[in-house]
């Protein structure tokens, strides 16, 4: 019996001295397969999650533009700006035509207020509108040439409704230059009128003289005669 259990114990012991190195190993082991565990786990992830990711695709083509957007409001009116500064002083001008002096200055207009209907006479208007220099004689309506130069007339006269015809004649110096005539059957008005452009040498006299028939006169001043220097000749 001694000698079964002294067989035995040694059995044991050396079953016990072969087991502990293995077992030893085996815990080392699985610490060290564990802690590659966790290091493989740690890059799949990493790998799982960067696949997710992906590459960035290439950007795409533009858009057409879109269609143009209403007007807007019409915004306020801007602060008035600052006054600018004052500019340079200009060139002198060229020097000017000299204007017309006062003895130059000569016109008149005279119109007829009343009926006239003296033939073959000079007529008298009743009413002077214009006479600048004086150079229209009321008194016997004739006009007087303070220069010698060229100058216009015009004039233009109603018939008297108790006529048919009238004939006006412009007069230079005792001379007709042309005539005016007006036809309306009795009982109406007419009017005609003329114009001229006469050289004068100074002291001429320039009036109208009345051929047959009448002339309508009133406040509207139907009947008139007018003229000015339009330049002085040498």
């Amino acid at each position: 019996l001694l000698w079964l259990f002294v067989k035995n114990f040694i059995t044991w012991h050396l079953l016990a001295l072969f087991l502990i190195p293995f077992c030893l190993c085996q815990d080392e082991y699985m610490e060290v397969s564990r802690r590659s565990n966790k290091a493989v786990a740690k890059v799949l992830q990493s790998h799982h999650q960067i696949g997710h990711k992906g590459n960035h695709g290439n950007n795409g083509n533009n858009g057409a533009p879109g269609n143009e957007g209403a007007k807007g409001d019409k915004g306020d009116k801007g602060d008035l700006g600052p006054r600018g500064d004052r500019g340079h002083h200009g060139p002198k001008g060229e020097k000017g035509y000299p204007g017309i002096p006062p003895e130059l200055q000569i016109a008149f207009m005279a119109s007829m207020a009343t009926h006239f209907s003296n033939q073959n006479s000079g007529i008298i208007f009743s009413s002077v509108e214009t006479n600048i220099g004086n150079f229209f004689d009321v008194m016997t309506g004739r006009f007087g040439a303070p220069v010698k130069g060229v100058y216009f007339f015009t004039f233009s006269m109603m018939k008297h409704e108790d006529v048919e015809e009238v004939y006006v004649y412009l007069m230079h110096n005792g001379n007709t230059v042309f005539s005016l005539y007006s036809y309306e059957s009795k009982g109406k008005a007419d009017t005609s009128g003329n114009s001229a452009v006469l050289k004068l040498a100074k002291g001429d006299e320039v009036w109208l003289r009345m051929g047959n028939g009448a002339l309508h006169g009133d406040h509207q001043r139907f009947s008139t005669f007018a003229g000015f220097l339009l330049f002085e000749t040498k």
